[in-house]
């Protein structure tokens, strides 16, 4: 009996023994060796704040994702170039590449944004989400979190590796540590040079040298043909097009903005003329086909048509807006939805061009304007200040180009910029129009007397700005921001001034009418000298409208553009740019009607006391 009984108790023993080893092989493991798609596929989870799709990843959701993710999975793969619309996923893909490395596979990994301002905002807001909802990574990430783990939002540690954000304006945030995983977003947005360093592509992708099994995804949407990191890339790549197989004949082909159907938002195939919807093209299966046989570099290529997130429906009436809009809206419009570069006209603008095209105004305000805005020239003898119209399609009319004279160091020519931005200007029906914003240039050698005047006139509407301009192709908007940080706490506009030099100079290659006899939305109007007035538009004025010019250099290798003067003044090309920054700021409803015209004596009685009757000549404002 006791022998039995040794027998059976070391049966036991036995059995919780192994019992116990399997549960410490199931913590201990190394999780199942999955791809990218799939491990997403099981362990991403999508944040609320950042998804409009909350909840459990689903590649299936937009099936061209997978290949481009699992490529990462490929040996013989070592880069993966995306150029690529909006509204496709794009920053998805990189946040499923990432959370793979720090959860599957263990690296050094730097996620590179074209700003150190960029690259906070894309911890904050997409990788710190990520890894507090998706449990795996939670738990990767939570022995990590103590005071002295050295943890910040650009640079955070998990067992086996580590992941640094950085700007690719910031050479001290590239020149860190070796990387094996690089991560590239926005690409054509990243200054020339890093600093003094050099190209910020070249310096990241120095740093994952050591590693035999390194990888780097670059992702972007194009900019300007020629000077496009990603379209480069692309070009060098595999060059894959995601293809869909027509419903009738069964070709597979790429999803081409050239075949599609305004009626119906349908698209022809390219084989047999078959015209399909959106949701029968869609339903087919879709697949990659490579222009080129490249197994080290492969390169994708999307449009916003092959998104399952915007209708072809949408796609089609906004194209109509940008095509209308003028050549800005549509640039941005075939970078943005189509993935394409921009090609650059290059037209030199003529000043006697510009100069003929004068037209007889027969008020202060033509036909057509909604608002004014206004801008001002900080000289040191003087102030040029030029007020313009702005009507629907941002389509504009000089107004008026004055100089006013004077010692800035006294007040009286503070006195008379005052009295004339406060004037009124009237359109030939009787409306009053005032200044609704004006920018005033604060450089030179007036700033704080500038920032003095704005700031007392800050409920009018004027603006103290400060211009910007790299001279490196780094692209920064038109409106780049905001400070106070000032002695009288104004507010200064920074002006992204090569974006609004582009802008400028788009409006004014512009025909007045079309083929057609039609208005061309975002044209440019200039009034004609007459024997009663001169609004100071003449020879000397289209000079200095036209004294620039956009050159292409190339910096190590690497293209941009920039603008160069090419005739001494040009105040009146820059107050054009602080005019188009006027309405940008502003942000008008150019689409919107002016306000009728009630005669005196025509109007009925006011339904309420407190309501009064309006008199001849309303003021338009916003």
């Amino acid at each position: 009996m006791r022998s039995g009984q040794g027998l059976i108790l070391m049966s036991a023993s036995k059995k919780r023994t192994q019992a116990l080893f399997r549960r410490i092989a199931r913590v201990v493991a190394p999780p199942p060796k999955l791809t990218v798609s799939e491990w997403a596929d099981e362990y991403r989870k999508l944040s609320s704040e950042a998804s409009a799709e909350p909840g459990q990843w689903r590649t299936d959701r937009a099936p061209y994702q997978r290949e481009i993710m699992d490529a990462l999975n490929d040996d013989e793969t070592e880069t993966i170039v995306v150029m690529s619309s909006a509204q496709v996923g794009k920053t998805e893909i990189i946040l499923n590449s990432v959370g793979y490395y720090m959860h599957q596979d263990p690296s050094p990994i730097m996620a590179v944004q074209p700003t150190l301002e960029m690259a906070q905002a894309f911890s904050k807001d997409r990788l710190s989400p990520m890894c507090r909802d998706s449990p795996e990574l939670k738990k990767r990430m939570a022995g990590s979190k103590a005071r002295d783990s050295g943890n910040t939002v650009l640079h955070k540690t998990f067992p086996g590796g580590h992941i640094t954000m950085a700007g690719a304006n910031s050479p001290a945030s590239l020149a860190s540590r070796p990387i094996r995983i690089v991560v590239l977003d926005e690409v054509d947005r990243y200054p020339v040079s890093a600093g003094t360093e050099g190209d910020p592509v070249t310096l990241v992708t120095k740093r994952s040298t050591t590693f035999h099994n390194r990888k780097r995804l670059m992702v972007s949407t194009p900019t300007i043909k020629g000077a496009s990191r990603i379209e480069s890339a692309y070009d060098s790549s595999s060059m894959e097009q995601w293809c869909l197989p027509c419903p009738s004949c069964g070709e597979h082909q790429p999803l081409a903005w050239s075949q599609i159907v305004f009626d119906g938002a349908q698209m022809a195939c390219r084989e047999c003329g078959c015209i399909h919807g959106e949701q029968e093209w869609k339903a087919g299966s879709g697949r990659w086909i490579a222009r080129k046989e490249n197994r080290k570099v492969r390169g994708f290529h999307l449009n916003e048509l092959a998104s399952p997130w915007k209708r072809w429906e949408t796609i089609i009436e906004e194209f109509k807006e940008a095509n209308a809009g003028g050549p800005e809206t549509l640039k941005a419009w075939v970078n943005t939805s189509m993935g394409e570069s921009w090609e650059e006209k290059g037209e030199q603008l003529d000043e006697n061009s510009l100069y003929n095209r004068r037209e007889m105004y027969h008020a202060d305000v033509p036909d057509g304007v909604k608002v004014l805005t206004a801008a001002v020239d900080t000289q040191d003898n003087r102030f040029e200040v030029e007020v313009q119209g702005w009507g629907a399609g941002h389509e504009s009319w000089r107004i008026e180009y004055r100089v006013i004279y004077g010692d800035l160091k006294q007040p009286q020519v503070w006195k008379d910029l005052d009295e004339y931005l406060q004037r009124t200007w009237t359109d030939a029906e009787g409306r009053r129009f005032r200044i609704a914003t004006t920018c005033m240039d604060s450089g030179g050698h007036f700033t704080n007397e500038v920032y003095k005047f704005c700031k007392a006139r800050e409920g009018r509407r004027i603006f103290a700005i400060r211009g910007d301009s790299p001279g490196d192709g780094t692209y920064l908007p038109l409106i780049a921001g905001t400070s106070d940080n000032n002695r009288y706490r104004a507010t200064v506009i920074r002006l992204g001034v090569d974006e609004g030099k582009s802008k400028v100079t788009s409006a004014l290659t512009l025909p007045l009418a079309d083929e057609d006899g039609n208005r061309v939305p975002g044209c440019c109007h200039f009034p004609l000298t007459t024997p009663e007035r001169n609004r100071g538009y003449e020879k000397q004025y289209f000079e200095g409208l036209t004294a620039e010019r956009k050159e292409k250099r190339v910096r190590k290798g690497v293209p941009y553009y920039v603008w160069v003067k090419v005739k001494v003044r040009n105040e009146p090309f820059d107050l054009a740019v602080y005019n188009r920054a006027a309405i940008e700021i502003l942000q008008p409803n150019l689409d919107a009607p002016l306000p009728p015209i009630i005669p005196v004596g025509t109007a009925p009685a006011p339904a309420m006391p407190q309501q009064r009757q309006r008199r001849r000549g309303t003021t338009s404002s916003i």
